[in-house]
């Protein structure tokens, strides 16, 4: 999304950008999803559709129209009823922001220089928080929508806001969450609270597919669609190439043991084994056993598995590493195509990326 703002405000064009900052109850998207508006209602992305998100497009074209910043309040909890379907049961707080490619009188940080913050951040791997102003009782002093930036050990733009060392320790815990949060901040003078709302920007999660055969064909395309930064890794040359892999961000072909071994692996990695045999297996997974990636699957039947369990045992590798790795991969929906499978794996990636748990996950026979 940041990208596709630093676009448009570098073409010239104003963007309306909706922020889902607060959810309580059922709601139809959770903290940090966005929507841009452009123009007379062109939307990107998505808050949650049906009406509440019309209500949302609405606002933004009016908030575009006045150049100012605006809280919109979504409540969900109406009757369920045949004019009403969407209603979720919940409330959501959406912020919208409107960006310009020039803005000569904005307290904060601009909104080109928030976009290329966001965008650097993303590219470069570094984790880096907006904290944007959303709601204050004094707002000649603080205006809704000033907004910093809070990196690691330093920061800009912190002391156009109130309660600055308070942004910036919260910061700190939020990044270390991975999380975005609104909090409150005391005003000096006793004025009353402010809330900021805590941005977390950083590198998107990334799916290393360690084999480039039938399944990591659609695996690859449609881990894409979900946000995914994608590697593909084969020392085959004649698999791992641009023509089967055009969506990829990266595609290696190369020694598998001695790449993956220089990779870098952190809590964002999603890792999957679909090679050509238990023995690439075996090695990648002595490899990356002990790394804290988020998830590692292998794909291979029960009989398969239980022979690279019984090896990695045998190499002396702790019980409670072994059970970290999802095997056999996916979710048990039945599926039979490489596509099928491919949506079984993202099933299953999809559930630890929002921690969820679903008597569907498959089980490791011991």
């Amino acid at each position: 999304m940041y990208r596709k703002i630093r676009d448009l405000l570098h073409a010239g064009q104003s963007v309306a950008v909706a922020t889902v900052i607060a959810a309580r109850g059922s709601t139809p998207r959770e903290v940090g999803a966005k929507m841009l508006v452009v123009g007379e209602g062109r939307i990107a992305g998505t808050v949650g559709g049906g009406c509440g998100e019309a209500q949302v497009l609405w606002d933004a074209v009016r908030c575009l129209a006045e150049a100012r910043s605006m809280l919109s309040a979504v409540d969900l909890t109406g009757e369920m009823t045949e004019e009403s379907p969407t209603n979720c049961g919940g409330i959501m707080e959406v912020f919208i922001d409107p960006m310009l490619p020039a803005e000569t009188s904005r307290k904060g940080l601009s909104s080109v220089r928030v976009a290329e913050i966001a965008s650097q951040a993303m590219e470069a791997g570094e984790p880096v928080v907006l904290a944007t102003l959303v709601a204050t009782p004094d707002p000649f002093r603080f205006p809704i929508g000033t907004r910093a930036a809070v990196w690691p050990g330093r920061h800009e733009g912190v002391a156009t806001l109130p309660g600055g060392r308070l942004v910036i320790e919260r910061s700190g815990q939020a990044i270390a969450a991975h999380r975005s949060r609104c909090i409150a901040v005391p005003i000096e003078d006793g004025a009353g609270e402010a809330t900021i709302f805590l941005e977390v920007v950083g590198p998107p999660e990334e799916l290393v597919i360690v084999g480039a055969g039938h399944i990591a064909v659609p695996l690859a395309r449609m881990a894409k669609v979900l946000d995914f930064r994608v590697t593909v890794l084969d020392d085959r040359a004649a698999f791992a190439n641009r023509a089967r892999f055009p969506e990829a961000d990266r595609i290696i072909a190369a020694d598998i043991g001695k790449t993956v071994a220089d990779l870098q692996f952190g809590p964002k990695t999603y890792l999957v084994l679909v090679t050509r045999g238990h023995t690439l297996d075996q090695a990648v997974l002595l490899q990356v056993i002990h790394e804290p990636v988020a998830y590692v699957g292998m794909i291979g039947s029960r009989r398969r598995v239980r022979a690279v369990f019984d090896w990695l045992r045998r190499m002396g590798v702790a019980e409670t590493h072994i059970q970290r790795v999802h095997a056999p991969i996916g979710l048990d929906i039945g599926a039979e195509t490489p596509a099928e499978i491919a949506a079984s794996i993202l099933a299953e990636l999809v559930a630890v990326r929002r921690k969820y748990r679903t008597s569907l996950h498959s089980r490791r026979e011991k």
